[in-house]
């Protein structure tokens, strides 16, 4: 496969999501001012073998994902747009290979002074990475001067700066083994790769530009990212090591207790071995969630909205669990939370999926990353969801 398209009205990208559980593919292309569109998909689950690492089953389905990437997808894509070349691969990496931290680091002098790329240069080369780790970049949240958010803040005069940086990182030998793969795959070295964290703060601030105040769940197998955003800027990040996978391996092991016991005077239904093994890992995962949230309440008051990502399997339960939970107390008020879950539609009115596509949410996000600069995203006017079927492609 080529590196750059030579086709003149538009471009195409690879998408790589890498999540905790499941490896997602696709093929979206982009022309200027008009609606991306995704022609071609794929997901793999990760399954740990005996004795394999975590890495390594990821990437063995990320070699699957490649694989028909390269034999269906790079075919449906010059069907679709007279070339099946590609710009570049954009590689979204969430935990546990990925960390992320956001800093407000401020600038005070008795005079005001000119604010100029080197207070972002300054902050950039303050952040440290953590051992055996590489940096995915630099996110500038928002710079505030004198008190006051300034988009463009270069060559203006104040007195107090402010800069809020988010900074990602990842595992030097996964980002290194990925990138092997990807080369050898798409024969190319026009490979992103960036955190989960600044791909969902950069695309739900622009979906959902009247909500300033939120927290986004973002629930996966092996664990929980946790964003915080206040008045538009994210604020504090945090990852919970829970997800989805204890609660499908709980009900799993509940429905093989119940045939074992079938034989037994101490039969119990499945029903009631799921209800007690359930609760006790929900305890688990809304305590770990109240540390998250009571560690933001430090500085800042917690808003009302959450966004919920997550399977579509436990989607809804999670949503009951959240608004029925003892989590409710950490706001000191009788309002309730609003809980809404996020759904493919929610990006219909900025993104296309056509051909051999499937509605995948979060191939869909990183859709609209990567289209950032040259696409406008579309906000979501209504955010309580509809009753839909089951989506494919989920990430679980």
């Amino acid at each position: 496969m080529g590196l750059f398209s030579s086709d003149k009205k538009g471009n195409a990208v690879a998408l790589i999501d890498i999540g905790s559980a499941s490896v997602g593919g696709a093929y979206v292309y982009y022309v200027k001012n008009a609606q991306p569109v995704i022609y071609y998909t794929v997901r793999a689950e990760i399954n740990v073998r005996e004795g394999e690492s975590i890495t390594d089953s990821m990437l063995r389905s990320l070699e699957f994902v490649q694989g028909h990437m390269t034999a269906q997808g790079a075919p449906q894509l010059r069907r679709e747009t007279g070339n099946g070349s590609v710009e570049k691969v954009l590689v979204s990496v969430a935990a546990p290979w990925q960390h992320a931290v956001v800093t407000t680091t401020p600038f005070e002098e008795n005079r005001p002074f000119t604010f100029t790329h080197a207070h972002i240069d300054t902050v950039t080369r303050a952040s440290e990475v953590t051992e055996g780790c590489i940096s995915l970049g630099h996110t500038v949240i928002a710079t505030l001067l004198n008190g006051y958010q300034v988009p463009n803040p270069f060559g203006k005069r104040a007195s107090r700066a402010e800069i809020v940086m988010l900074a990602s990182s990842m595992e030097r030998d996964a980002a290194d083994r990925i990138e092997t793969s990807l080369r050898r795959a798409f024969h190319t070295s026009a490979i992103e790769m960036t955190g989960f964290s600044p791909v969902a703060y950069t695309v739900f601030r622009d979906l959902y530009p009247h909500q300033k105040d939120f927290i986004l769940l973002d629930v996966t197998g092996k664990g929980t990212d946790v964003l915080f955003v206040k008045h538009g800027i994210m604020k504090h990040v945090a990852t919970v090591p829970q997800g989805t996978h204890d609660l499908l391996q709980t009900a799993s092991l509940s429905w093989r207790k119940q045939h074992e016991d079938e034989t037994t005077t101490e039969h119990r239904s499945v029903n009631v071995i799921f209800k007690h093994e359930t609760r006790a890992i929900e305890a688990v995962w809304i305590e770990s969630l109240r540390d998250a949230l009571q560690g933001f309440a430090v500085s800042d008051a917690l808003p009302h909205t959450i966004f919920l990502l997550a399977d579509t399997r436990v989607r809804d339960y999670l949503k009951r669990t959240v608004e029925t939970s003892t989590l409710s107390s950490l706001w000191l008020s009788d309002t309730p939370l609003s809980v809404i879950t996020v759904i493919p539609s929610h990006l219909s009115a900025s993104l296309k999926t056509l051909g051999l596509g499937e509605s995948d949410l979060f191939l869909g996000i990183l859709a609209l990353y990567g289209g950032k600069e040259r696409i406008k995203i579309q906000p979501v006017l209504q955010t309580t969801e509809p009753v839909v079927p089951a989506e494919p492609g989920m990430r679980f």
